[in-house]
Parts: structure tokens; C-alpha cells; sequence
């Protein structure tokens, strides 16, 4: 018996009806509706005698190599080597673990620790660093951030002198210099006016509805905080400056998802709009009541996304990038360059503190008092090591190029490679399933969807 075809790519059949199924190949870009006929032909193609494949059967197969799912494949190779030396392009300072709200589920606990400010010497040392590594890598633009477990902009003082010098030793080293930030949105109109000078854009954080901002996100009275972060909202729309909105879902909102999308899109002029479910970590777990259902969640976020499609806004998850291949879910595991306010370097955004005990392994180096970057490199072997092609839990799973294998800081225990499947995993997979099928359907656009689905369903038997 000769065998004339072969599986030779990444390929996943996930269920679609009860005649249907959706065959999918991430790397090769291949999506399509098929019958159960031509799965269970593909389950056995590689000891098929093809003597007796009708003509239809027939095909089918040959229109999948045509498509390069048999015989041969030209699989996008998103695999890339971990880079001989650290030398990352881009850097995110935290400037504080101080911050102006009391948000009831803050991951840092923000402003319940002793005061820390980043002092002077490990900001302009960290960036002399960026701008060395941007020419020894050749290339023209360097990028800085403000993040952490505080509010990033209150510093201010420090933040304007920080952005300055960095602009500065850029236009010396002719490089391109974009400057962004996470934030509450607690800003007065002149740092506003500064900021819109300087910066290339925010993200701010806003839960919604302006009775869910004012109860998870009060300021230390107690007091909402609403009336200032639409104030800050305005002014960006006033001025055009481009910002995204990222809003917690909880148990209080998760219920009028679709209201905070339709009052966010009718009073704002965001293009961006990210919903993440709230995660059981630093204050709220004094409050997991907040944590929200999480089919619930996934409802809708469904009923969401079709309306943000409709408006042109980009509804986004962070378990559910399905415009992307990629084989981390972060740059925790890609040498992130993350500046703590006390010098040391950390890849995770949620691990910022020495006090974290996740920050044994996040914390992978430290500005030392001379002002240079002292990497622990067994530590930096280990996180580039833990990109989801070598994790065994997500081998067989058709999400993992698009979620990279989960969030580490979320997995529960310090197995970073070890088995996944808690709820944000299965969040993922089915966000990640839904949206593969409306691609197939048509009803997102995809290069290869339209052509295929038509193509193959000519060839069904």
C-alpha cells in the first residue's frame, strides 16, 4: 500500500455543529467550515491507500496540499532565538509604588506599603542602558514607558525630568523616542497639556460606568473618582491625542458589559477598548466577592465584540489576540527591560515588589551602584525558555499561538511550566474558538477565510 499524502503542518479540527467541523491552521493562516467526512479522511490520510480515495475524496486532498496542509508546508516560523546578550529596545520605568486612588482590586496593593520614589540614579542609568542597546542593535527609534505597582505620573516631577532626559540623549544619539504610559486618568489640564507634548499615547484605566469607576476605583476618602477621569478623557478627545480605555470586569459590571461599551462609545472617542476580567490577587483578595463568573464574562464579551465591530472599536482581551502568532503571552518570558523603583529589573508588570515572593524568579537583575545592568543569566535562561512550543499542557491546544501559553504571574503555583488549564485558560480557548468561527462565517475579515471556505465546501462529499 503507497501513501501519497501527509499532515505537515500545525492542524486543528474544533467542533462547529453537528454535521461541521472548523479545520484550522494557525501558521499556515488556513481557515475553513468542513464536513465530519473529510476530518475522519484526514484522521487516517497518512496510511490511506489511495487507490481507493473517490473522486471527491480525491479533491479534498488535493485542494488541502494546494494549501500546503499536506505534503510540505510553508508554516510561518514565529520561533525566534533568545538573543545572545540582554539587550533590550525598550524600557518601562515604575516610577512608585505610591498612587491617588484606593481601587478595590489593585494587583499591588498600591499606597498600602512605605513609600518609594525611583531615584534619579537608576532612571538615567536605565535609559544611558536603552540607548546603548537601540545603536549596538542598529536600530532608529527607542521606546519608554511609565508602569508599575503605584500610579506611574504621580511623581510628576520626576516624570518630566525623566521624559526630558531621555528625549535629550536621544536627539544626541539621532534615535526616535515615543514615550507612553499606563494611568488612572487623575491628571490636572497642565500636566495634560504637557503630557499631549511629549507623549505618544495612554492607556487609561476606566471601569465603565461612572457608578462602577466611583465604587472600584475611589480616592483614599473614599470619594469617587469619576468626575476626574472624564475630565481627563475629554480633554484628550479635545485635543485628538490617541488613548485607549482598559476597564476590570467584576461581579458589580460584568453584568452590563454592553452598557459600559455603549457608554464608553457614546461619550468618548477611544478607538481602543480593553475588558479584562477581574484576577484574584493583591487587595481584591480582602474582596473576592468582586471576582466575576466567568461564563458570564464570556457572554458577553461576545454580545460586546460584535457591537465594537459594528462602531470600529477594537474590543480587546488579553487571552484572545487572535490577529497575532506569538509564542509568549507577554514579554516576562522576552526580556522585558521593567525598572523597579528600587533598581531591580523585573519582565513581569505585576511583580514590581522584592516583598512578591513571585519575584524569586521575575526579578532577574539589578542596577548596580556603579550604573551598570547586572543580569542574572540562569534566570533570564529559564523565562526565555518558557515559550509555549515548549510547553507540554499547551502542545495540543489550537489557542496556544494566540494566547502564548496564558499569563505565568496567573497560573496559581510556580510550576511557570507546568500545566495550565485554570479558568482564564479556558476563557481563552473558548474567546479564541468563537472568534475562529466568525472568521470562517465571514463575519471578521481574514486573507485566507472568504476564498476557503468557498473553495472547500465546492469539495465537501
Amino acid at each position: 500500500m503507497e501513501t501519497n499524502y501527509k499532515i505537515t503542518c500545525d492542524l486543528f479540527s474544533l467542533p462547529y455543529d453537528d454535521f461541521n467541523q472548523i479545520l484550522y491552521a494557525p501558521r499556515l493562516g488556513f481557515i475553513s467550515i468542513v464536513n465530519n467526512d473529510l476530518v475522519n479522511l484526514l484522521a487516517d490520510v497518512e496510511t490511506l491507500d489511495v487507490q481507493i480515495l473517490n473522486q471527491e475524496q480525491k479533491a479534498a486532498l488535493d485542494y488541502l496540499h494546494k494549501k500546503n496542509l499536506l505534503n510540505g508546508s510553508s508554516e510561518m516560523n514565529i520561533v525566534s532565538p533568545t538573543l545572545i546578550e540582554y539587550e533590550p529596545t525598550m524600557l518601562t520605568l515604575f516610577p512608585t509604588n505610591q498612587c491617588n486612588l484606593r481601587c478595590k482590586y489593585c494587583y499591588a496593593s498600591a499606597g498600602d506599603f512605605k513609600p518609594l520614589t525611583m531615584d534619579w540614579f537608576y532612571a538615567t542609568n536605565a535609559i544611558d542602558t536603552l540607548i546603548n542597546n537601540v545603536k549596538k542593535r542598529g536600530s532608529k527609534s527607542v521606546a519608554l514607558g511609565f508602569h508599575g505597582g503605584g500610579e506611574p505620573l504621580f511623581p510628576w516631577e520626576l516624570i518630566k525630568r525623566t521624559v526630558e532626559y531621555a528625549e535629550e540623549q536621544s536627539a544626541k544619539a539621532e534615535l526616535k523616542i515615543s514615550i507612553f504610559s499606563a494611568t488612572n486618568g487623575l491628571l490636572s489640564s497642565s500636566q495634560l497639556e504637557w503630557i499631549i507634548q511629549h507623549f505618544s499615547n495612554l492607556n487609561i484605566s476606566f471601569d465603565g460606568l461612572p457608578h462602577i469607576q466611583d465604587i472600584q476605583r475611589p480616592l483614599p476618602n473614599g470619594k469617587g473618582s469619576f468626575e476626574f477621569v472624564n475630565r481627563t478623557i475629554k480633554f484628550l478627545d479635545d485635543h485628538q491625542f490617541n488613548y485607549g480605555l482598559r476597564s476590570t470586569i467584576s461581579s458589580l459590571n460584568v453584568d452590563v458589559m454592553e452598557n459600559c461599551l455603549d457608554y464608553i462609545i457614546n461619550n468618548y472617542k477611544t478607538k481602543t477598548i480593553h475588558f479584562e476580567p477581574l484576577f484574584y490577587c493583591g487587595r481584591c483578595k480582602t474582596t473576592n466577592s468582586l471576582s466575576p463568573e466567568m461564563e458570564k464574562f464570556i457572554e458577553n464579551f461576545i454580545k460586546c465584540e460584535l457591537k465594537a465591530k459594528e462602531c470600529g472599536i477594537t474590543l480587546v482581551y488579553s487571552g484572545c489576540r487572535i490577529d497575532n502568532l506569538t509564542t509568549s503571552f507577554c514579554g516576562a518570558t522576552q526580556d522585558n527591560f521593567a525598572l523597579t523603583p528600587d533598581g531591580y529589573l523585573t519582565t513581569c508588570y505585576e511583580v514590581t515588589s522584592k516583598d512578591d515572593p513571585k519575584s524569586d524568579t521575575f526579578f532577574i537583575g539589578k542596577i548596580t551602584e556603579n550604573g551598570q545592568v547586572e543580569i542574572d543569566e540562569s534566570k533570564r535562561k529559564y523565562l526565555n525558555s518558557l515559550s509555549v512550543d515548549n510547553l507540554a499542557y499547551c502542545s495540543d491546544c489550537f489557542a496556544k499561538w494566540h494566547c502564548g501559553g496564558e499569563c505565568i504571574a496567573k497560573l496559581g503555583h510556580t510550576d511557570y511550566s507546568g500545566p495550565r488549564g485554570h479558568d482564564r485558560c479556558k476563557l481563552n480557548r473558548h474567546l479564541i474558538k468563537n472568534r475562529l468561527i466568525n472568521i470562517a462565517q465571514g463575519n471578521y475579515s481574514h486573507q485566507e477565510s472568504n476564498s476557503t471556505n468557498k473553495e472547500i465546501k465546492e469539495n465537501q462529499f
